[in-house]
């Protein structure tokens, strides 16, 4: 009875003499934590060997949540990662006026964009002037030229489509 009870007690924690070995993740090493794990609890891997497609992109979403704990040549540093966002400080009108500049370059129903470039770009001029620690101001500036410019790209090439028709009845 003693024998049993040895048993169980050794079958709660890890056993000294397991039938198989700790398997490894084949991406960032990390040893599984339970004998009967299919992924990683690292990196999110799928532990067999065989090459799985989604194994990747699973991996790459998870690989930022590594623990301190992993030594060897793979640790990452537990340093933050850096936010592919701009920062809040930016002058939003400025940068509104890009967006309109950039929805401006579509021929002929960009001419819709271009008011608001230029007035955008305006509002942003005032923001920079009025709160220079939010810059901004170079970004106004070329909402206000590039809209006008691209203003009068699009006033040609409307002037053009309506003169076309007259264009060709004088042939």
């Amino acid at each position: 009875m003693d024998d049993e009870a040895g048993k169980t007690e050794q079958g709660a924690g890890q056993p000294p003499d397991s039938q198989e070995p700790q398997r490894a993740c084949p991406r960032c090493g990390e040893a599984a934590r339970r004998a009967e794990a299919r992924f990683c609890s690292s990196c999110g891997r799928s532990l067999d060997e065989s090459y799985l497609p989604a194994d990747a992109l699973r991996a790459s979403y998870n690989s930022h949540h590594r623990r301190s704990g992993v030594s060897g040549s793979n640790a990452v540093d537990n340093k933050p990662l850096k936010s592919s966002m701009t920062s809040i400080k930016k002058n939003g009108a400025s940068t509104t006026a890009l967006a309109f500049v950039t929805y401006a370059l579509v021929p002929y129903l960009g001419i819709l964009f271009c008011p608001g470039a230029v007035l955008m770009g305006g509002v942003g001029l005032f923001n920079s002037y009025r709160t220079p620690e939010r810059g901004g101001r170079n970004a106004a500036y070329m909402g206000v030229t590039l809209g006008l410019l691209i203003f009068c790209v699009q006033l040609l090439l409307w002037w053009i489509l309506y003169k076309i028709p007259q264009w060709a009845m004088g042939f």
